[in-house]
């Protein structure tokens, strides 16, 4: 195994672009990586990187080493799910990407709490990411994601969850600051916050109406989004399911209810086809409860 380790070291390097970067995704000093490498390169003879105070870079020579050690890596780290897999007991540390603002909705909360109290053994991890990020390299058990792009690769597994309708939304009091809205012609004279660009249409009967809005404030954060508008900053696009409860405590209000937007599919997307137990229990939960939502 001593002589897989330089090699496992070198793919990451390659992976994170530096000695620094490699280090702390491995767990180890910058020191002790640069020794890896330098132990690899005496030991073979060959020179893996051009290195300068700035940059590093693989020499040729590197870059052909590089395939099969980032293949090695994988290799390894399939290697480790399969192990984990073989696990009967829904036991150990569960990794889960979702979006900053779906733990505000009714049925995350029912499934997370569920989680606690049926499997105390699994140890969620929550990672939250507005992004798509790739699974199965981030060492991903589960992501619950928003949207058609949650189908695009083909190497995940995606289970439809629940399809929320969006809803414009604001706070009470703004909208007592401001005369009534009662077109979305009259949607533009607001200040929008937005996470994607607000680009929609909307439709009432046969009337339907493309809502464009060029002046936005632009917020990285879904979770933030949604908390602006409810400190009373302006309108923004919200998903129904995520608001439900802040629309029936008052803290936000539904803006033109009458008009109906596209609405939005949740996916449970896991990065293997064979689940470990924890995995798998964690699917069953989560979908149980996202139905449930559903027909309520």
């Amino acid at each position: 195994m001593q002589d897989i380790k330089p090699l496992l070291v070198f793919a990451a390097v390659l992976k994170h672009g530096s000695m620094n970067a490699a280090a702390a995704a491995l767990g180890m000093t910058p020191s002790a990586v640069s020794q890896h490498i330098n132990r690899l390169e005496t030991l073979h003879g060959i020179k893996l990187l051009n290195r300068s105070t700035r940059s590093l870079a693989p020499t040729d020579a590197g870059r052909a080493l590089g395939e099969y050690c980032r293949r090695l890596a994988a290799t390894l780290a399939d290697t480790r799910t399969v192990i984990d897999n073989l696990k009967t007991e829904p036991v150990g540390e569960l990794r889960i990407s979702l979006t900053s603002s779906v733990i505000s909705s009714h049925a995350f909360q029912t499934a997370f709490s569920r989680l606690q109290t049926e499997f105390p053994k699994i140890r969620p991890v929550l990672n939250f990411s507005d992004t798509l990020d790739d699974l199965q390299h981030n060492q991903t058990d589960i992501a619950i994601r928003g949207g058609d792009r949650a189908l695009d690769d083909p190497n995940l597994v995606a289970r439809h969850l629940v399809t929320w309708p969006y809803s414009i939304c604001a706070a009470p009091d703004y909208l007592d600051r401001h005369p009534p809205i009662t077109h979305p012609s009259q949607l533009h004279a607001h200040r929008w916050l937005h996470f994607l660009p607000v680009r929609t249409t909307l439709q009432h009967g046969g009337e339907s109406y493309f809502l464009d809005i060029a002046d936005s404030i632009a917020c990285t954060h879904l979770a933030a989004v949604c908390s602006l508008t409810e400190s009373g900053f302006g309108l923004s696009l919200q998903v129904g399911g995520e608001v439900r409860e802040k629309i029936a405590q008052g803290r936000l209000k539904t803006v033109l209810p009458e008009w109906t937007l596209p609405p939005v599919s949740l996916y449970l997307v896991t990065p293997y086809r064979v689940q470990s137990a924890k995995t798998e229990a964690a699917v069953r939960i989560f979908t149980e409860s996202f139905a449930k939502e559903a027909d309520t």
